[in-house]
């Protein structure tokens, strides 16, 4: 079987290129300004779920591009707002400063919505950004402190499924397909954030499982499939779980 990042090879590329060049600054390139460390899942998963429904569903590859793009500086913003630290020891301007970078990534997010001539995507990705904003004020607010799983697991809903969901359903509706089939696509997306964050976080492996399993429920029901893009999707999100989650626990 063909592996789902060699399928979209070029796809990916093209979004790496564009996130290359389009956060570059004068005075320095990002990886000089922040230290993501970024792993298969962190480069690759949103731009897969967002290229792999349009595909499935006979979507415009150039506009499924854009929209992926989109989702990855979302995404990429998110994960940098996340470096700032409460050190008081640290100087402001070193505390603040993730902040600032994370904030260019979220300009640049609207820059490319303008661009792509997908302004009427402005609400939805709004009200997910909203979304991962107030599970990281939850997770922040929660620190040092026990928190149920149940809890936990409805801060990674926020934080991270509320996005790869959203990404599933535009993809959708980039490609044409009913209310019904986006609202599919995205329950679909929802359980693979789901798995992503809680493989992460070293939540119990019923959860993942849980997870990958009711997504892969949703896809039997979804109609006319052109291609299994969707169904590598789901076995790209797994492996890469599983993969994960054995790195962590070796640590």
């Amino acid at each position: 079987m063909l592996l789902l990042t060699e399928h979209f090879k070029e796809e990916l590329e093209e979004i790496k290129r564009t996130l290359r060049r389009e956060i570059k600054l004068k005075a320095a390139e990002f990886d000089e300004l922040v230290e993501l460390n970024f792993g298969e899942l962190e480069n690759n998963a949103c731009p897969l779920i967002v290229l792999s429904v349009s595909q499935t569903f006979g979507g415009a590859t150039r506009s499924a591009i854009g929209l992926a793009t989109i989702f990855q500086y979302i995404f990429m913003a998110d994960q940098v707002h996340r470096l700032m630290k409460d050190d008081p020891d640290l100087e402001e301007s070193k505390r603040q400063f993730p902040v600032l970078v994370g904030d260019f990534l979220y300009g640049k997010f609207f820059l490319n919505l303008c661009k792509e001539k997908m302004l009427h995507f402005l609400a939805p990705l709004a009200k997910i950004i909203e979304s991962m904003n107030q599970g990281a004020i939850i997770r922040w607010l929660s620190k040092d402190k026990r928190v149920s799983e149940g809890e936990y697991i409805k801060t990674i809903e926020m934080e991270r499924a509320s996005l790869t969901g959203l990404a599933a359903r535009l993809g959708a509706e980039l490609a044409g397909c009913s209310v019904k089939v986006q609202e599919q696509c995205e329950t679909i997306g929802w359980n693979l954030g789901i798995a992503w964050a809680a493989s992460q976080e070293r939540i119990e492996g019923k959860v993942v499982d849980s997870a990958l399993t009711e997504a892969r429920t949703i896809l039997r029901e979804l109609p006319n499939l052109k291609n299994h893009s969707l169904n590598q999707l789901i076995d790209y999100i797994e492996s890469n779980v599983q993969v994960q989650t054995l790195e962590l626990n070796y640590r």
